[in-house]
């Protein structure tokens, strides 16, 4: 096969010397799987191909920048006048560089400080011991002390990835473990012995020796040679251990002519020519060698396409870096996007959002509803409130963005640059769609950042003071938060509470009414346009209307029969959104909760992360007509679990009626939460049909207050 060989050593010492970095605008480590790194191993021992790697050559302080494998940033003030800038193949490298190398745990100071814990690996290549060498795949000649191929540069081996696999031997070290395998503990015999007893079967060759490092080069290279040495003896010790004290006379001869793969060294040893111990010395050095020379010549000459691109052609590299991407696991396009605007800017665009998300901010009162408003006024005064924090738009442990801010940010963003006019015909599908995304210019997507993330924030704001949204994967319709955002964008339209009551109007409506329950896209888009030409006095309300008209009445969605388990069947059942559809609602409107008169319910309230949805009229109650609790909670087409029968209360609540009897549960239920909560008939209950009449009556109730609250709100936003 004709390959085009670099040498690894190099690489790894240009990211040692801090020469190759990896621009922030790179996705996350990801390659974070056992097996999904020793197969890279493998491919590298077996000396096959592992793709590519692509580097824009440039100043240092053309990006932010970390070091392969470090959560740093790297202080540019120190670099010298180039740098090369890895594009693609940050997960081959960071594995690669972790398995061959000390060059990133050099870098970072302690282990919190690695891109993952998963680099806390230590790889070693396992040669059986000379005894179990017959039991597996002999690759490397161990049971004749013959190593195999003699001319490693040029000569591939016979054995494939899969074949050296189970050679390669993974541990695992802890931050302060003192551990010879540490990275932080110095080179010493210690290591050599490890090597040598830590695996019954084998010996193991520490492969994070073979590319040494100057600040340790000497006693690395010791290590190494030390250790395949001592392997290569004690191979030998085995073999001579076996002919001298485990055969006996009369077998000597067919051991020999066995161990010995060439006439002339069977005939040297049974003329007695050289002794038996001689000449198993003699192959031990050459074996020693040979490994040697295969596994530098792994990494010496290692199957990798380097592609560089000089700064003058960064537009290229960017085209370059999607292109090695199509097919496969593509790059997302939000990857791209942050590859396409460092074209312009070198702050870190990941870092940009983050800090868009927790940026402090000020908040319209007036258009907050009023029962929630009194809450929201207290918390604004203390300044303890951003609607994307407590919203979870970011996790701070994971220091991650949620992925549907990420899609909700690339379509507005998109929506809007296409159509910075609002002219309402241009809003269009296709603007929302991974090819126009990607042909944003890198000055649009600078330019808006800030704007898009503000706007994504007083969606958020909207959706958590109107709508019960405690976080935002509870917007079961994710396109509503782009359409609500991209509103928003303007100023005038965010302060307007006439704005937020035709909204909320609309929200309510396609919730209950099933419009984006297909055709999400079309119906989202539609809505939008329908919305601005409103606001313009293009149109009237009547489209409002009709949505609200079709509240709880789409068939096999929401109209009452089916809520009450008629028309269901084996397949086709309530979805499981609509109980968080009137969970949410009732969350929105507040109210007291079902057991204490002293606490209310809303959005707002201390721990309401915790609120559990709970069966109003309880599971429990079932165990009268001979169906347990636990049956009951996995029949989708019992009663029971009918989307009326359901909402939020708090988890110390539900603690203390868990065990209740149903009359004594029934008596705790206070007036206040059964009138708020349309449940005033629920008294007592044992049977089916006696719950499927007291949620009837709560379906009515409820779909008469929905429809008020959605009227009221459209009257009051004209």
């Amino acid at each position: 096969m004709d390959k085009k060989g670099i040498d690894f050593k190099e690489i790894v010492w240009n990211i040692e010397e801090n020469k190759i970095l990896l621009p922030d605008f790179q996705r996350k480590f990801v390659w974070t799987d056992e097996e999904q790194q020793k197969k890279i191993v493998a491919s590298v021992l077996a000396r096959m191909p592992i793709g590519s790697i692509l580097l824009l050559d440039s100043k240092p302080n053309e990006y932010s920048s970390k070091a392969i494998g470090s959560r740093k940033t790297v202080d540019i003030s120190k670099l010298q006048d180039r740098v090369k800038f890895l594009l693609d193949g940050q997960q081959r490298m960071t594995v690669l560089t972790n398995v061959f190398s000390n060059a990133i745990h050099d870098s970072c100071n302690k282990v919190s400080e690695l891109i993952s814990p998963s680099l806390k690996r230590r790889f070693f290549l396992r040669i059986p011991k000379w005894k179990k060498s017959k039991e597996e795949e002999d690759l490397f000649g161990v049971h004749e002390l013959v190593f195999k191929y003699q001319h490693p540069d040029s000569e591939d081996p016979e054995f494939l990835t899969s074949n050296i696999m189970p050679f390669i031997e993974v541990e695992t070290f802890l931050a302060d473990d003192k551990s010879p395998i540490n990275p932080k503990t110095e080179l010493s015999t210690t290591l050599d012995e490890y090597c040598y007893t830590h695996n019954k079967d084998g010996y193991l060759i520490p492969l994070f020796l073979l590319i040494p490092l100057d600040n340790n080069k000497r006693k690395s290279v010791l290590r190494l040679k030390t250790i395949i040495h001592n392997i290569a003896f004690k191979i030998k010790d085995e073999i001579i251990d076996e002919f001298s004290n485990k055969i006996s006379d009369f077998d000597k001869s067919k051991f020999i002519k066995e161990i010995f793969i060439t006439e002339d060294m069977k005939n040297n040893v049974l003329n007695d020519n050289l002794s038996f111990e001689q000449l198993v010395t003699e192959l031990a050095d050459t074996w020693e060698e040979g490994l040697k020379s295969y596994l530098y010549a792994c990494i010496g000459n290692i199957s990798l396409n380097e592609i560089t691109v000089s700064e003058s052609q960064r537009g290229r590299a960017i085209d370059i870096y999607e292109n090695l991407n199509r097919g496969g696991v593509s790059l997302s396009t939000f990857d791209l996007i942050m590859a396409r605007v460092a074209i312009v800017s070198t702050d870190n665009f990941y870092e940009r959002l983050v800090k868009n998300i927790n940026k402090k901010r000020r908040y319209p009162i007036d258009v907050v509803p009023e029962v929630i408003k009194s809450r929201m006024k207290e918390l604004l005064d203390k300044g303890k409130y951003n609607a994307s924090v407590n919203i979870d738009c970011y996790n701070e442990d994971k220091n991650e963005i949620v992925s549907t801010y990420i899609d909700v940010f690339l379509n507005v963003l998109s929506l809007y640059c296409y159509n910075p006019e609002y002219k309402y015909e241009d809003f269009k599908i296709d603007n929302m769609k991974r090819d126009k995304i990607l042909s944003l210019k890198p000055k649009q997507i600078d330019q808006n950042c800030e704007k898009v993330c503000t706007a994504i924030d007083r969606a958020m704001f909207f959706f958590q003071t109107r709508c019960g949204i405690r976080n935002i994967q509870e917007v079961n319709y994710s396109l509503l938060i782009v359409l609500v955002a991209t509103v928003f964008m303007k100023d005038e339209w965010y302060t307007s509470v006439k704005m937020h009551k035709r909204l909320e109007a609309l929200y309510w409506s396609v919730l209950f009414s099933g419009t984006y329950d297909k055709d999400q896209n079309v119906r989202m888009i539609s809505s939008l346009q329908q919305i601005i030409k409103t606001e313009r006095k293009e149109c009237n309300e009547k489209w409002l209307n009709s949505l609200k008209d079709e509240v709880l009445n789409a068939k096999f969605f929401s109209n009452k029969e089916f809520l009450l388990m008629g028309d269901v069947n084996i397949e086709r059942y309530p979805k499981a959104v609509i109980k968080n559809f009137f969970c949410q609602y009732l969350l929105a409107q507040t109210y007291t909760d079902m057991f204490s008169e002293n606490k209310t319910i809303n959005v707002f309230m201390d721990k309401v992360n915790e609120l559990e949805a709970h069966h109003i009229i309880p599971l429990g109650s079932a165990k009268n007509i001979g169906q347990s609790a636990k049956q009951l909670r996995k029949k989708n087409n019992s009663i029971y679990n009918s989307p009326l029968n359901f909402v939020y209360i708090t988890r110390e609540s539900n603690k203390k009626i868990l065990d209740d009897p149903l009359s004594e549960y029934v008596t705790k239920i206070t007036k206040q939460a059964k009138s708020k909560l349309y449940i005033t008939a629920f008294t007592q209950t044992s049977d089916e049909d006696k719950t499927k009449g007291i949620l009837s009556d709560r379906f009515d109730s409820m779909q008469g207050d929905i429809k008020e609250h959605i009227e009221q709100l459209i009257d009051q936003s004209k």
